[in-house]
């Protein structure tokens, strides 16, 4: 707020100063638009998913049910992907890419590619297009004006619970609209996919995160997976078995004794491992999964980033 003061001095002996303030309000101005803040992008509208805007709410928009009082109902959440800032329209200022998922009560999934702009300050989505049911992401990034995506999807054929397809898509802007630019078929999804790149796990099971300080890792190497528990370093023999699916040996590690929490968790990590037989991606990172019938469960990891 800004205050301009006029003073009069006294004219008249034992007559106080008089002061009077006068209170200019502030001029009107729109936040700042910061696209490399997760609250903007997860509250704001996002347009091409259905024939009207969807605003997010904390991430997440749930419409109203298709049938009164039924479960089933439009629902769109954004997706916890690393933030992709790169500049698609040539301006020289970076906007945002994002991915979303779209279901409506039934067992498809829908993954969508939008990119946000600030626009008279204010963060707008100017272009947005599927990518495919029941897709896997593998990476997402930018490249000389571009966002290609790298992803896993269903080939002829094949049921779309269970893709195996390698799929690299560039996407550019072309007249407010997000359009492919290339699309290429990279073949089937194996574990040579994986194979050299350093995973550190980030979750054992799907709700117990890895405790603090402790670091597990895994390698897929030629023939052999190899890594550390936490503690012991470990390597074992693995065989691909099919599509997506593998068989891992009986692992020899290092003896070194553990205190907790390393030591038991190291323990059922290599429990969990053993039991690992299939494989696949979840929003970048390498998901494995392990158990038996229909006890089952799954491990994930996070690409580790070199320093």
């Amino acid at each position: 707020m800004t205050i301009a003061r006029s003073v009069f001095n006294s004219a008249v002996p034992g007559l106080a100063a008089l002061v009077v303030a006068t209170i200019v309000p502030p001029a009107v101005s729109a936040a700042p638009c910061r696209l490399n803040d997760p609250t903007v992008l997860r509250n704001i509208e996002y347009r091409g998913i259905y024939d009207n805007a969807v605003p997010l709410r904390d991430g997440v928009y749930e419409g109203e049910p298709f049938v009164p009082g039924g479960a089933s109902r439009p629902r769109v959440e954004l997706l916890d992907m690393p933030l992709l800032l790169h500049d698609l329209d040539g301006d020289g200022i970076d906007d945002a890419a994002v991915l979303l998922a779209e279901s409506s009560g039934g067992s498809g999934t829908f993954t969508y590619l939008a990119v946000v702009s600030c626009r008279e300050g204010r963060a707008v989505t100017i272009g947005t297009t599927g990518l495919g049911d029941r897709v896997m992401i593998r990476s997402l990034g930018g490249e000389e004006g571009a966002i290609v995506v790298e992803f896993v999807a269903a080939g002829p054929g094949e049921p779309l619970c269970c893709p195996t397809r390698n799929v690299r898509n560039r996407y550019r802007l072309r007249d407010g609209n997000l359009l492919l630019a290339s699309s290429e078929v990279q073949g089937a999804l194996s574990l040579a996919d994986v194979k050299g790149i350093a995973w550190r796990l980030s979750r054992l099971g799907r709700n117990e995160p890895v405790p603090e300080g402790v670091k597990v890792t895994v390698v897929f190497g030629e023939g052999r997976v190899s890594g550390s528990g936490g503690c012991n370093r470990y390597s074992a023999a693995v065989v691909e078995t099919g599509p997506l699916e593998f068989s891992i040996g009986p692992a020899a590690s290092t003896r070194m004794a553990c205190p907790d929490p390393a030591g038991g968790f190291e323990d059922r990590y290599y429990s969990a491992l053993q039991a690992t037989n299939r494989f696949g991606f979840l929003l970048g990172n390498l998901v494995l999964h392990y158990g038996r019938g229909d006890v089952r469960d799954m491990m994930m990891f996070e690409r580790e980033v070199p320093r």
